[in-house]
């Protein structure tokens, strides 16, 4: 059975056929960056920690630079992490290596409170239609915070100059990470020392899935 497979252009409003190959595969070119109608429509969103904060030299519990509380009700929005990242804004007299760690809370907690603001990330300004509450210099509940439940994320960084600031970490997570309504995720620094201070934060967006 032959079929003729239309597409509606949303800039022009025109109809665009379909092409296929000799071998009746369908040809598909890619015309948008991978987070552009995401991002196109708003859905898309990153914040950072306002305060500059030393970092841990052991695997915390409790304690974070920042985490992200889904305040959506039960099968509501889900907060799907795009990448993690932070930066040194000051480092100690010795040569330091640093790496970011994060925690994904399993159950419903209460919320972090945050006061930071949650951006878009088309520019359109800051935004209260956010599910994500964001807080910086946190201590978890006593559920997410377990030691066993922190992970390194992305590559360390090591320091070249003692006493100045600069080092950057970034992560890309690409939806590897799911913050579901209720959850708390959270992020800090391990080093070698308490010496250096850091800003961390997140970029993500928002959808409603359904999980298993």
């Amino acid at each position: 059975m032959q079929s003729l497979v239309k597409l509606l252009s949303r800039i022009t409003g025109l109809e665009i056929s379909a092409q296929g190959s000799a071998a009746g595969d369908a040809m598909v070119a890619q015309g948008a960056a991978s987070y552009e109608e995401i991002t196109r429509a708003g859905l898309a969103f990153h914040c950072i920690s306002a305060t500059s904060t030393a970092a841990v030299v052991a695997i915390p519990t409790t304690a974070s630079l920042f985490s992200i509380w889904n305040s959506a009700d039960d099968g509501g929005k889900s907060i799907v992490i795009d990448a993690v990242f932070g930066f040194a804004s000051d480092v100690g007299a010795a040569h330091e290596q640093s790496a970011l760690i994060y925690v994904l809370g399993q159950t419903r907690v209460a919320t972090n409170a945050g006061a930071i603001v949650v951006r878009r990330n088309n520019g359109y300004g800051a935004t209260n239609d956010s599910v994500a509450i964001c807080d910086d210099v946190t201590t978890l509940d006593a559920v997410t915070g377990v030691t066993i439940g922190w992970m390194p994320i992305g590559n360390s960084v090591n320091t070249a100059v003692v006493s100045l600031g600069g080092q950057a970490l970034y992560a890309p997570v690409d939806g590897r990470l799911i913050v579901p309504p209720g959850r708390l995720f959270a992020l800090h620094v391990i080093s070698a020392s308490v010496g250096g201070l850091w800003q961390v934060g997140a970029m993500w967006h928002e959808k409603q899935l359904t999980l298993g």
